[in-house]
């Protein structure tokens, strides 16, 4: 079995009311309490990356999935959110939605994505290690939508006589 590691590192001195930073082979970014947990709010803080590490991860997965089903869409513009409840004296994420917008150049490939759609976004999630390792735990629910964009065609471009 392969095993791999993401290192990083987060350097924080002081108590509640400070900034720290968290880096690692690719990311570097100031880390705080939110300000809408009564904490400073400058930079990121740890339920923003839990959000990001899980819809980056589903949009690739998503992504991934469709090219293996040839279905490659123009693009995918994922709107994801993560819902914290106080629960027993402490705070959990308890949902994560994903909104994903695939956007398609033909209607005939929006209707075979959308025939295919439930089970393309279960194999995503499957696929998705960030879903993998919070499911049971916390809540992750996919609502997609597909677009017609068309691509420029040559119609499009000027010709001179």
């Amino acid at each position: 079995m392969a095993h791999h590691q993401f290192p990083v590192q987060v350097r924080w001195t002081g108590g509640r009311d400070s900034v720290g930073e968290v880096t690692g082979d690719y990311i570097q970014h100031k880390i705080s309490i939110p300000s809408e947990l009564g904490g400073v709010g400058v930079g990121t803080n740890p339920d923003e990356l839990l959000v990001s590490a899980a819809a980056s991860c589903m949009t690739i997965s998503l992504a991934a999935t469709l090219e293996r089903a040839h279905l490659s869409p123009i693009a995918i513009n994922m709107q994801s959110y993560g819902e914290a409840q106080f629960e027993q004296q402490r705070f959990k994420m308890v949902k994560i939605v994903h909104k994903p917008e695939i956007i398609v150049d033909q209607l005939s490939k929006k209707e075979q994505i959308k025939k295919r759609l439930s089970q393309l976004i279960k194999i995503a999630d499957q696929n998705c290690m960030i879903s993998n390792s919070v499911r049971d735990n916390v809540a992750v629910m996919t609502e997609p939508t597909i677009k017609i964009q068309p691509s420029k065609s040559s119609s499009d471009s000027k010709t001179s006589i």
